[in-house]
């Protein structure tokens, strides 16, 4: 008689998800993840305690609170200006940096009464203070109205 043959029939795509996971988990463990979370399992009852003790104080709540805040007016802003108004945020903040890096060497003379009133005359000047100042304006406006009722934080423990 002769030997049995031992075959086992793979599909390609099982071969190449049991590849790939093979490869996660070596990459896990060679950068320690997979060590650092059999740790954390081995913890988990003191470290469940130790987060759950810190989400219950009254700043925690309050932090997770002003962070929903925060999440949901973001929510509001459609992408296309949020991303607009970090390109200027940016820009404005490179430009200050090159600013501040190439001091004013005090060549030439102050502004004074004629230069403040050519700058006041600047209609590219004005075009870009507008915004700024409508947007000032509406944030006074917001503020001197008051914040709308909002439901108070729960004094119950989150966990």
């Amino acid at each position: 008689m002769s030997a049995l043959i031992d075959y086992r029939h793979v599909r390609p795509e099982e071969a190449t998800a049991e590849k790939e996971l093979f490869e996660l988990l070596e990459a896990l463990s060679r950068h320690g993840i997979l060590r650092f979370f059999t740790a954390l399992t081995g913890g988990l009852p003191d470290a469940g305690l130790i987060v759950a003790r810190g989400l219950n104080s009254e700043a925690s709540r309050t932090a997770v609170q002003n962070i929903v805040t925060l999440l949901s007016a973001l929510g509001r802003v459609p992408p296309q200006d949020f991303s607009r108004f970090m390109d200027a945020v940016s820009l404005a903040t490179q430009n200050v940096e090159r600013k501040t890096e190439a001091p004013h060497d005090g060549v030439g003379d102050p502004p004074g009464i004629t230069g403040a009133y050519r700058l006041l005359q600047d209609d590219a000047l004005w075009r870009a203070l507008g915004p700024l100042l409508d947007g000032l304006k509406a944030f006074g406006e917001s503020l001197a109205k008051g914040a709308p009722p909002r439901t108070p934080p729960p004094r119950e423990p989150l966990l």
